[in-house]
């Protein structure tokens, strides 16, 4: 009964973070493809974004329990929070893209110099710039929202807004 009722927690936990980003990332690629649709280019990644959901939504939770997660939170603003915490999620993220695109090219080239000067040659830099605004903007909404709920009373933000008044 303990690990099912782990379990459980651990589901609604890491759940309902990541169908928050599920939703930031389905709409950052609706309006991806919504531009893509300009130039009359299909795009289909909807796997991505579900993926992406999963993987930044256990490491916000992780990284919610760790000192680098928790720094501000009782001695400075929520705002200055927040925003520690966006900004370092967010270099974080853009260490992953970096190690991922250094992952990609590694298996190409077979040896890591190549690989380096291929993704450094290569990269885009304005597409990563905006990939990383737009999981920082998402990182932003939740931050606020979990500060605003964590002092308001853990559960309290999410019955204001999703309960009718009684």
């Amino acid at each position: 009964m303990y690990i099912l009722a782990k379990l459980k927690h651990e589901a609604r936990e890491v759940g309902l973070v990541t169908l928050y980003f599920l939703l930031c990332f389905g709409f950052i690629l609706i309006l991806k493809k919504l531009l893509l649709a300009i130039y009359h280019i299909e795009y289909y990644a909807l796997s991505s974004a579900v993926v992406g959901a999963l993987v930044v939504g256990k490491i916000v939770v992780v990284l919610d329990k760790t000192r680098a997660g928790t720094r501000f939170d009782h001695r400075h603003s929520l705002g200055a929070a927040a925003l520690y915490k966006t900004v370092t999620y967010s270099l974080c993220t853009a260490f992953v893209l970096g190690a991922e695109k250094m992952f990609h090219a590694y298996r190409e080239s077979n040896t890591l110099s190549e690989a380096l000067i291929n993704v450094w040659m290569h990269q885009d830099r304005h597409i990563i710039l905006a990939k990383i605004l737009c999981i920082g903007l998402a990182f932003m909404g939740y931050h606020l929202y979990a500060g605003i709920d964590r002092r308001l009373g853990e559960g309290t933000l999410r019955s204001l807004i999703f309960n009718r008044p009684s």
